[in-house]
């Protein structure tokens, strides 16, 4: 989708708010369930749960654009703001990023924390993991693997 996606990962918080500011994740939430939006809109919005100025709104979108999660068009005076990616879109670019990220620390060691992660949140995904694992071990012996083997 041209721009390079930008954001930073903090293991250390939840949720969205692992790879977006609070205000940042609000915004996005706004836009990925009404589509486009101007600024009013997204601070009419917003400002139902809290008290959010229109300066810090205006600012914070164009942020959020300017590290390419958003799409910006002029109509008069106004600018409404889209989303490029859904949100569906969004979390798997991240996964997949993240992934590539603590991949280069020791695969081995994350993929052991994520199987034991999921063991503890939902014992019937380790099933589902494996018959995932075979599936791509009989696609890599058969040579159709959307990814070039590793020498």
């Amino acid at each position: 989708m041209g721009q390079e996606l930008k954001f930073h990962f903090n293991p250390f918080k939840q949720g969205l708010n692992q790879v977006l500011g609070t205000l940042e994740k609000d915004i996005m939430e706004v836009l990925w369930k009404h589509g486009e939006s101007s600024i009013k809109d997204i601070v009419d919005t917003i400002s139902t749960d809290k008290k959010i100025s229109y300066s810090t709104v205006i600012t914070v979108t164009n942020r959020i654009e300017k590290k390419g999660l958003l799409r910006k068009r002029k109509v008069g005076k106004a600018y409404f703001y889209q989303p490029v990616y859904t949100k569906e879109q969004f979390l798997e670019l991240v996964s997949k990023k993240i992934v590539e990220g603590v991949s280069e620390f020791s695969l081995q060691s994350v993929m052991v924390h994520f199987i034991d992660c999921m063991a503890e949140l939902d014992p019937a995904k380790i099933e589902y993991f494996s018959k995932l694992i075979e599936k791509k071990k009989q696609s890599l012996i058969s040579g159709n693997s959307r990814y070039p083997k590793k020498a």
